[in-house]
C-alpha cells in the first residue's frame, strides 16, 4: 500500500538521484546551520554577561525542541507530505538564526536553540523518510546511512565554515556588531 506521501513524491516526479542529492543535502544544511553559529556564543557570553554554566544550560535546551519535534510532529510529513514539511523545517531554521543574530538576552539564546532544535528534528525525520521512499527496492537502511552520513557533513561543514571564518576573515566580527542591538555597545 502507498502512503500519502509517497503518493505525493511520486506525483510531483520527485525521484531518482537527483532528489535524494537534494533531500541529503537538505539535512546537511539543516544540520549545518545548527553548528555554523557556534562561534557566536562566545560573544553572547561576554554581551550579556552569563557563566559557564549558563553557556551549557543554552546549548543543553536544544533537546526541548529536538524532542518535542520527534514527539510531536514526528509523523507530520507523513500527513502533509515530504516538501510541505521539509519546508517548514528550513523555515524554522532560518527563524532560529534570525532569533539567534537579534538576541537581547539569554531568554532570546534559548528560544532560538529550541527552534533550532524543532526544525532539525522535523526536517531529519522528513528528510530520511523521503530517502526511504526514493531509494528502489527493499534496502531501506540506505536511507538511514545517507541521512546519518550527511547529518555529519553538515555539522563538520557548519563547523568548519564559521571556524574559517571567525579566523580569516575580518568582517564576520564586524557585520555581526553591526547586527546587534546597540545595547550591547
Amino acid at each position: 500500500m502507498t502512503s500519502y506521501a509517497e503518493t505525493i513524491t511520486r506525483d510531483n516526479g520527485l525521484d531518482g538521484r537527483p532528489a535524494m542529492a537534494a533531500v541529503a543535502a537538505m539535512i546537511a544544511a539543516l544540520f549545518a546551520g545548527s553548528t555554523v553559529l557556534t562561534p557566536l556564543y562566545v560573544i553572547y557570553k561576554q554581551a550579556f554577561g552569563f557563566s559557564q554554566i549558563t553557556l551549557t544550560l543554552v546549548y543543553a535546551v536544544y533537546v526541548v525542541g529536538n524532542l518535542g519535534a520527534l514527539l510531536m510532529f514526528g509523523r507530520l510529513s507523513d500527513g502533509i507530505g515530504r516538501r510541505p514539511a521539509a519546508l517548514a523545517s528550513m523555515a524554522i531554521a532560518v527563524v532560529s538564526a534570525l532569533v539567534f543574530l537579534l538576541a537581547e538576552n539569554v531568554a532570546w539564546l534559548d528560544v532560538a536553540r529550541i527552534l533550532s532544535g524543532l526544525g532539525i528534528g522535523v526536517g531529519a525525520g522528513t528528510g530520511t523518510a523521503w530517502l526511504a521512499e526514493l531509494i528502489e527496492g527493499k534496502d531501506k537502511s540506505r536511507a538511514a546511512i545517507i541521512a546519518t552520513s550527511t547529518n555529519f557533513v553538515g555539522l563538520g561543514l557548519g563547523a568548519l565554515a564559521s571556524g574559517l571564518l571567525a579566523e580569516y576573515a575580518p568582517w564576520p566580527l564586524r557585520l555581526t556588531w553591526s547586527i546587534l542591538p546597540c545595547s550591547w555597545w
